[in-house]
């Protein structure tokens, strides 16, 4: 029997994506009470493990609640993104001429605009929750993956088993689904975990500069409410499990991320 810690990399992402699922299900089903009351800034006890905030929300509760949009928002949003700009990538690499030139100067521009400034000038706007929230990042981060992809896609179809499949009569669809995609994956799966982490920056930054619907509970959002508190005692349990949660899941994306940059440098396939 083979122990969790020795799965492949792709396994332990799933693995890793398993628990995150249960646990945040769990979360949802449970409902922690993160209500106020009077107990404020009471320290980490038996009654509250983690201690409260100062109107007496249980900082374990908040970190519980926080779980699933801090997590979820930067998968949906990985997977928004990467699906824009595969498709606009395969337009590129694939029909070339005048839409490849089209969608290149686009992304030009794109990464000429500070994306950054636009993110945080419509969050501070809109004040999203966390429909606009993943819309907001979404459409702001897409454009960094197009000429990567672009260039993987232009390797992969110039193999000859691809060239022979569509000398044999194989339509680009055929060769995408049977050939293309499985060879490249694990590149795929490395962007998808990059936007994964770029995300979940961003949107933990939304939520610390306080630009985000406050009702929409984030570890970001947990660390922002700790920052009057530096100066006391409870900036220890305010401050630190926040961060600590935020900063193992941040770590555990960049870990897999340079796993599986490896894994497609060296050209392996997925075991």
């Amino acid at each position: 029997m083979r122990l969790p810690f020795l799965f492949p990399v792709p396994g332990r992402i799933a693995l890793l994506a398993l628990v995150v699922f249960v646990a945040s299900a769990g979360v949802l089903f449970m409902h922690p009470d993160y209500s106020t009351s009077a107990n404020s800034l009471v320290p980490p006890g038996p009654a509250h493990w983690l201690g409260t905030n100062d109107i007496g929300q249980d900082v374990l509760a908040g970190l519980l609640l926080g779980l699933p949009n801090t997590v979820f928002i930067p998968v949906i949003v990985a997977f928004i993104s990467l699906a824009i700009s595969g498709v606009l990538a395969a337009i590129a690499a694939l029909r070339g001429g005048l839409a490849e030139a089209a969608i290149l100067r686009i992304v030009e521009i794109l990464q000429v605009l500070p994306s950054m400034f636009l993110l945080l000038l419509l969050a501070s706007w809109i004040s999203p929750g966390f429909g606009g929230v993943v819309m907001l990042v979404a459409l702001t981060s897409w454009h960094d993956d197009i000429r990567v992809l672009r260039a993987i896609l232009l390797r992969e179809t110039g193999r000859e088993n691809v060239v022979f499949a569509r000398l044999a009569g194989a339509g680009w669809g055929y060769c995408l689904l049977r050939h293309v995609l499985p060879a490249v994956f694990p590149a795929v799966l490395a962007v998808w975990v990059q936007n994964g982490r770029g995300g979940a920056l961003r949107i933990s930054g939304l939520g610390f500069l306080g630009l985000i619907d406050p009702r929409l509970i984030t570890w970001g959002g947990m660390m922002q409410q700790a920052m009057p508190w530096l100066y006391d005692r409870a900036w220890t349990w305010l401050l630190l499990p926040p961060a600590f949660a935020l900063s193992l899941f941040i770590g555990s994306l960049i870990v897999a991320g340079r796993h599986l940059e490896e894994q497609a440098l060296a050209g392996e396939s997925p075991p």
